[in-house]
């Protein structure tokens, strides 16, 4: 049966107190241990603001169904909750329930809010309005590889679960499959994972893994600080290569809980070996950590004459160190 809900569309100039008028009463109050306030929909993590971004749309290609499950295991008794589509505009529920009727709202329906701004924006903003830390939460795989925290990303079924898995049997730690929390404290940013999915990981084909109990306790992280993202997507998509990055690698950088981190795109093909990519990736990025930025080998800086890495005149990426 699908749940009854009020729909609001909140534009990108909308005010706090615009917001504060469509969003479920109680939303601020004190959560109960094991809930998290907002974050993206997930059905095993009870969030009281779930965001579904386009991109989670369209992989869940289930509007009705997902209504019921974006909060997660949500208790009635817990109260009101709330489904907030993200750069979306004021047709996109009707979109993407397929124009069915939504039913008669009561005062324990579900609220749904359609809104322009991207999950990030919103996040800040609702966090601010509720006074506390900002939590970036993010979809990937949050690893501990060589010692340096790693956010693994990318479309579902990419082989994100797969490299984690041989990672792990690399010795290499698991801190979070699915829905790593980022918080920055300092100039820092700390990624851990909810106690409900600590140690799970699910593998497409296998299910979910209790990876304590095939690989011990050493195969877990509790926290780690966040240091690079490794952007995993189809080598036979149209991203185009361009010189610098046939040289240096496919890098940038990106925003996290509101600091700058580096990020690294890797294509993906059959016959490559993620795992081996991965740690070679780890490795020349903690050498450049070590040199300020510059390149890792000698031998790589002589390729030019003033023995440094040349910069991109159209882009200069934050500092790496």
């Amino acid at each position: 049966m699908t749940p009854t809900f009020t729909h609001h569309h909140l534009p990108s100039n909308a005010s706090d107190a615009d917001w504060q008028a469509c969003l479920p009463g109680p939303w601020q109050g004190a959560l109960p241990a094991g809930q998290r306030r907002i974050g993206p929909a997930n059905p095993w993590i009870p969030t009281r603001l779930a965001l579904i971004s386009p991109t989670l749309r369209r992989h869940l290609q289930c509007g009705r169904d997902c209504l019921e499950q974006a909060n997660g295991p949500w208790p009635p008794e817990a109260g009101p909750r709330a489904i907030l589509l993200t750069e979306a505009h004021a047709r996109t529920v009707e979109e993407w329930l397929a124009g069915g009727p939504a039913g008669k709202a009561d005062d324990t329906s579900l609220t749904v809010i359609s809104t322009p701004d991207d999950d990030e924006t919103i996040s800040q903003r609702l966090q601010r309005l509720c006074g506390t830390p900002t939590e970036d939460w993010r979809h990937g795989v949050f690893m501990e590889i060589s010692g340096l925290g790693v956010l693994i990303r990318g479309t579902a079924g990419i082989g994100k679960s797969e490299v984690a898995l041989e990672l792990i049997s690399r010795g290499h730690r698991l801190v979070a499959d699915d829905a790593p929390c980022f918080v920055a404290r300092g100039d820092e940013v700390t990624g851990s994972c909810p106690d409900r999915l600590f140690g799970l990981l699910e593998v497409r084909g296998i299910g979910i893994l209790d990876i304590r109990e095939l690989f011990g306790s050493n195969a877990l992280k509790a926290r780690k600080y966040l240091r690079l993202i490794v952007d995993l997507y189809p080598a036979d998509s149209e991203r185009r290569i361009g010189a610098d990055e046939r040289l240096f690698g496919d890098r940038g950088n990106e925003r996290i809980a509101g600091l700058s981190i580096p990020v690294w795109r890797l294509p993906v093909a059959p016959g490559r070996n993620l795992a081996v990519l991965l740690e070679a990736i780890v490795r020349q990025r903690n050498l450049e950590r070590q040199l300020g930025g510059q390149p890792a080998s000698p031998r790589v800086a002589r390729l030019f004459s003033d023995g440094e890495r040349p910069s991109n005149p159209e882009h200069k990426p934050e500092p790496w160190s």
